[in-house]
């Protein structure tokens, strides 16, 4: 979620029961991948939507909380934990976005006290805020999206004028700019060797997402085989990496990144497809859309990597 704009999502209507597996058709000369899929279940209280950004290890889920309506809708972040439900939001906020979570609970996301580019990075440790600040720019909008077992955070800033990603570790800033990226770059994810996966944009306006990963100051492409959009979203401590791409009639697509083996994830019937978290033990949650609406389920990946 580039800083240009405000902070953005799209919620989920989750509906019916759904269990299968699947062997899904190749899009784009990729490998077909095969899940298992069901329905994942947010215990969120009536009224309000919910939309998962992380999957830990544990089982445990983080995500965002649509309430209320119009001018008074908010978003706040919620923790699911053994089927236990909590909300919670950064003091003062107007609106709280997590993003990422540890095995052990940590989460990092962003907070907004106006209705616009007023995001801060936060850490929520043991049930403390912590605002999250960027060494040398100390105002600046900032977006945590990644945190690993060490402690280290990666996420996105505006820098004078400029989208850059960054990454503390041992609260020393390394500012990551892909070469040629004049409209940003934006990680969206670290795992604990390190490894940071994101987008990046080649123009301010107009551009798709490029995907990238970046290891000890050397940053890769990441590419569909036919070299479509690709958004990354996810690294787990293997290197798998999940995310969306979108092909060339701009249907999207969950896909995931193996040892350079390209694999979509596709549930059957799905017109489009996110993948939102992946953990280490090759469990994802994605939604997908139908005819009928929008889907929540939790795949089993052990087959694709």
């Amino acid at each position: 979620m580039p800083l240009r704009g405000k902070t953005t999502c799209s919620m989920l209507a989750i509906c019916g029961i759904l269990a299968f597996t699947f062997n899904a058709s190749a899009q784009d000369g990729s490998t077909s991948a095969k899940c298992g899929f069901q329905k994942f279940t947010i215990n969120a209280p009536a009224g309000t939507k919910p939309t998962p950004t992380d999957l830990n290890d544990n089982g445990a889920v983080a995500g965002l909380l649509g309430t209320g309506s119009g001018a008074n809708f908010r978003i706040k972040g919620f923790f699911q934990s053994g089927g236990k439900f909590t909300s919670f939001n950064f003091p003062g906020a107007r609106d709280t976005v997590p993003m990422d979570l540890t095995k052990s609970g940590v989460i990092v996301g962003s907070f907004d006290t106006t209705t616009g580019n007023g995001q801060r990075a936060f850490k929520l440790q043991n049930g403390v805020f912590r605002q999250v600040t960027i060494p040398g720019f100390p105002d600046a909008p900032a977006i945590a999206t990644g945190v690993n077992e060490l402690g280290d955070i990666a996420g996105q800033f505006n820098g004078n004028g400029s989208d850059f990603g960054f990454l503390l570790h041992n609260g020393k800033l390394t500012i990551l700019s892909f070469s040629g990226a004049a409209g940003g770059t934006f990680p969206t994810s670290i795992n604990n060797s390190g490894v940071i996966v994101g987008f990046y944009h080649l123009t301010e306006e107009g551009d798709v997402d490029h995907g990238f990963m970046w290891k000890a100051g050397v940053f890769t492409n990441l590419r569909t085989p036919s070299g479509g959009a690709l958004r990354p979203e996810k690294i787990s401590d293997r290197g798998d990496i999940v995310g969306t791409y979108i092909d060339s009639n701009l249907k999207e697509h969950g896909f995931a990144l193996d040892g350079g083996r390209f694999s979509t994830i596709d549930p059957p019937g799905s017109l489009d497809t996110k993948i939102l978290a992946l953990n280490n033990y090759d469990n994802i949650l994605s939604i997908f859309s139908t005819s009928a609406g929008n889907t929540l389920v939790k795949g089993f990946c052990s087959a694709v990597f």
